[in-house]
């Protein structure tokens, strides 16, 4: 008890330096079982942090602690990677724009609330980067962002813009738009749309290469006249972007002839994919895994009672893993079932149903940073790695474990005292 209380001082202490500005630069985690993911599991681990960044981690036998520098107890706990949301609809304040089917131009970043109180609760959950994107309105909705529940500004919360272009097949955009009478309002209808702004994209790339080249050759020139600069097109960039494997796609397909339609897509235009939500993944695996193209499940999908989704089962994660595809697994509130608290619990389930423990662990930390393009920064406990770290009271698949300590970037989120109770 003494060391915990400790720790809860030194957390006290640190979030007030924080609040002014200020963090401890140095300081150790120890006393718990760190689960660096990218490594083998460490019975009593330390982790050195140093200016918010991974300095070193190992065996408590193998790093030395400098003297006089803070300790965190972990208090016998389970201490990973902060977790990874792949998926998630926080911090917007207006909703999908629903004026045309294609809004590839919009930016979520300039629809992101830093003070929206589900960025607290996220961090309080132990998840300290998320993707936020559109929902599931529009065919072509706006650039997603990688960010991380801290910050002042929209800006000091970035990870990553733009995180890639959102895609929506299926019954959203079908019945958004279709019951006003416009396009799309059938499946095809909304393949068309994709394949339309595709091809659109394509001739404005071209376009703009030789615009480029034009300019590169007017000033070798010395009195040639400058060239003409390509008008721009905000809602053709990043679709052009994405047709040069600057950007991913992020295609929300649930039903399985929705999920062909977003491979057919992929065959005939070759760009990047990542699938979200896939459902019915498990009937086409093997063509799945087939193109590499990784995916983005949850537990549950949007409900079973969706004539899309009707064919959910837990097993689908460990189905697609079995085949080969690389696989993380999202909290699912932006499909309005999920809850960002339950991440883990997701895991857990997809657990139940056959997946490994390692992996499920994987698909909400690394895993899902590499799909979202951040594993460099985050998703792992490794040296040089930002000091994004979650301190569980057990194991955290366990349904009674709860979040006692969360640090972002080595600055402590202040969790309720209710959840760091730990299991009886």
């Amino acid at each position: 008890m003494k060391q915990m209380g400790a720790g809860l001082i030194l957390l006290i202490m640190m979030t007030v330096a924080a609040a002014a500005g200020n963090v401890e630069e140095t300081f150790a985690v120890c006393g718990g079982r760190v689960v660096p993911i990218a490594g083998p599991e460490i019975e009593n681990g330390v982790i050195l942090v140093e200016n918010g960044k991974i300095k070193a981690v190992g065996a408590a036998s193998e790093i030395s602690i400098p003297p006089g520098i803070p300790i965190i107890d972990a208090a016998g706990g389970w201490i990973l990677p902060g977790l990874v949301d792949s998926f998630a609809s926080a911090g917007q304040a207006g909703g999908d724009e629903i004026s045309d089917p294609v809004t590839a131009g919009l930016r979520i970043l300039d629809d992101l609330n830093p003070f929206d109180k589900r960025f607290e609760q996220t961090a309080r959950a132990g998840i300290t980067t998320l993707m936020v994107g559109p929902g599931r309105v529009n065919v072509i909705g706006a650039r997603t962002v990688v960010i991380k529940p801290r910050g002042v500004t929209a800006e000091d919360m970035v990870l990553l813009e733009p995180g890639g272009v959102k895609i929506s097949l299926g019954e959203g955009p079908k019945a958004a738009f279709g019951e006003k009478g416009r396009l799309p309002g059938t499946r095809m209808g909304s393949a068309y749309v994709v394949r339309k702004a595709l091809l659109e994209a394509a001739e404005y790339n071209h376009k703009r290469r030789q615009a480029e080249t034009d300019k590169a050759a007017a000033a070798r020139k010395k009195d040639a006249k400058p060239a003409s600069p390509l008008a721009r097109n905000l809602d053709l960039e990043p679709l052009a972007d994405l047709l040069e494997g600057k950007l991913p796609a992020f295609i929300e397909c649930h039903r399985v002839d929705d999920i062909q339609t977003a491979l057919r897509l992929v065959d005939e235009f070759g760009f990047r994919a990542v699938l979200f939500g896939a459902e019915e993944g498990w009937k086409i695996a093997d063509q799945i895994a087939g193109r590499n193209i990784p995916v983005v499940v949850g537990s549950m999908g949007v409900g079973p009672k969706r004539e899309e989704t009707k064919n959910v089962k837990l097993g689908n994660a460990a189905e697609l893993v079995k085949a080969g595809i690389k696989v993380a697994i999202g909290a699912e509130d932006s499909l309005g079932i999920g809850a960002r608290e339950e991440l883990v619990l997701s895991a857990a389930l997809a657990v139940k149903a056959g997946l490994d423990r390692p992996t499920a662990l994987r698909a909400v930390t690394l895993t899902a940073a590499e799909i979202l393009g951040v594993a460099s920064r985050v998703g792992s406990i490794e040296p040089g790695k930002d000091a994004d770290l979650v301190i569980f009271t057990g194991d955290p698949l366990h349904y009674q474990t709860r979040v006692a300590r969360v640090l972002i970037e080595g600055r402590p989120i202040p969790v309720p005292e209710q959840l760091r109770k730990p299991r009886p």
